[in-house]
């Protein structure tokens, strides 16, 4: 009889639910867009309750969709570093709550950083202290909502908390937890010196466990809510990123992924992480480690653009359609670049960076603009990749790429010309998704991981780099480069004096 596993999937835009098989076929998803809240410049947030109803709807429909098919358990993937706060009864503390991308806590960072040498945050914890981490969220909160510190009994991630709702059960997995600027790489555990350096209490951090590790049954109540069967076993899942990686292929050390979802970043899986201020590490759903370089604002430089220029009365363009204005413009923008920093950078330049086009002229249309941020997305990537090969000593031959990104062909040959690599997709593209299953799927099965991936990963087109574009693109990257430091300064000038 066939069998399957329900998983549910937070992301930023939306929530959704899926059924998978044992083979890795999708047999129902649904999806349901979400609410994102930018109060003040450089905050970003969400409301826990909204995940938590809309997790719901998408699970029902699903069923409803596909009623006869046995569910074995339930998985999370999840948006990382968002911090949620609840008391003793479970109760949430905060109406909306800092996502991954919020930058609040930047100016505690800057403190930090004065006392904590970047050589000892990269031994300690194998990153930089940034304000995305779980640690400099709790401590704002510590110091600006003290009344919410000292109620919280824990501190959940998006994942997490989804699953405490499920089963009343608090746990984090070790991709969470190394993302949390609190984990000792070296140990896999909690550091107790940098949770005092932090004032944060270790029994306000939930235990730590592996991603296909079951949390715990469905509760009876969540369960009749769902129409399915109380006590179902469900699967503490990782964050996005790393579900994300599975289901792209990321199943055997030495690969390589470009993924283009609302944020971007290039990545290689390892034994151990690449230890530099200029990458960052998370330990991957499976044993090892994930080193990469990332952009917060990949695909959601796309998505501004065809907020702000493809929108027409009541007409939204498609990407199919900005995609087809962009390939009748030259590699290279005829010299427009663009940088895509709507978020801030994270390492290679300021948290206050902005967006900027530079070389603007005349005769530049809209499809000019699109291929331009297509190609500063990559260009921004690029810097990352170098710093990968240097430290591994290894040149990368081939990237899977995955994510919304990768359904664009012209995006992947621009990733493969600026890059120098073949890049491949995968006939799957929900990555997020297929990642959640396979550690559901091992945790109630006892299979590997990586076992799973392999027969479940099946290759789709492969892009191959054009000398002639290459040529174009190595001048537009020594430009863009050049240009990225040089507005360094005028970033921090801009921070002091507008914002």
């Amino acid at each position: 009889m066939r069998e399957a596993v329900l998983v549910v999937d937070i992301g930023t835009e939306s929530v959704r639910a899926a059924l998978v098989d044992s083979n890795g076929e999708i047999l129902a998803i649904q999806g349901k867009e979400l609410t994102f809240f930018s109060p003040r410049p450089g905050w970003a947030e969400q409301d826990p309750e909204e995940w938590l109803s809309s997790a719901f709807e998408c699970i029902r429909n699903v069923r409803e969709r596909a009623s006869s098919i046995p569910v074995l358990a339930l998985g999370v993937s999840a948006q990382m570093h968002a911090v949620v706060p609840v008391d003793r009864e479970g109760k949430l503390l905060m109406p909306r709550v800092p996502i991954w991308c919020d930058k609040r806590s930047s100016e505690i960072c800057l403190r930090i950083r004065e006392t904590l040498s970047p050589k000892e945050q990269i031994e300690r914890t194998a990153n930089l202290l940034i304000p995305n981490w779980l640690a400099p969220k709790m401590r704002w909160i510590r110091e600006h909502l003290p009344e919410v510190y000292a109620q919280t009994s824990r501190f959940l991630t998006a994942k997490d908390y989804l699953n405490f709702r499920l089963t009343g059960a608090q746990y984090i997995d070790f991709s969470e937890a190394s993302g949390s600027f609190l984990f000792s790489w070296k140990k896999r555990t909690w550091d107790s010196d940098l949770l005092n350096f932090f004032e944060i209490e270790r029994e306000k951090l939930p235990p730590i466990i592996p991603s296909s590790s079951v949390v715990g049954g469905l509760r009876e109540e969540v369960a009749a809510a769902l129409a399915l069967p109380p006590g179902l076993p469900v699967v503490c899942g990782a964050g996005d990123m790393l579900c994300l990686l599975l289901g792209g292929g990321m199943v055997e050390k030495g690969r390589s992924c470009d993924v283009t979802g609302t944020a971007a970043d290039v990545s290689v899986y390892l034994a151990e992480p690449l230890l530099s201020p200029r990458l960052m590490n998370l330990h991957h759903a499976v044993d090892g480690w994930i080193s990469f370089g990332i952009l917060d604002s990949g695909g959601g430089s796309m998505k501004w653009l065809r907020d702000a220029l493809y929108r027409w009365d009541d007409k939204l363009f498609s990407y199919a359609e900005i995609d087809e204005e962009a390939l009748r413009t030259p590699p290279g923008a005829e010299g427009l670049l663009f940088f895509p920093y709507l978020l801030g950078e994270r390492l290679f330049g300021s948290p206050w960076a902005r967006g900027v086009f530079l070389g603007v002229l005349p005769h530049h249309h809209r499809g000019h603009f699109a291929r331009a941020v297509m190609e500063g997305v990559c260009f921004d990537l690029k810097m990352s990749l170098e710093e990968i090969e240097r430290l591994s000593g290894k040149t990368l031959e081939r990237m899977y790429a995955i994510g919304g990104g990768a359904k664009s062909d012209l995006w992947c040959q621009i990733k493969a010309d600026i890059y120098g690599k073949e890049v491949i997709t995968l006939q799957e593209t929900e990555g997020g998704i297929m990642g959640a299953a396979m550690l559901a799927f091992s945790g109630v099965t006892g299979e590997e991981v990586s076992s799973i991936g392999e027969r479940w990963l099946h290759e789709k087109k492969h892009y191959i780099p054009s000398p002639e574009n290459a040529l174009v693109y190595r001048k537009q990257y020594t430009l863009f480069r050049e240009f990225h430091d040089l507005l360094q300064p005028l970033f921090e000038r801009y921070r002091r004096e507008v914002s």
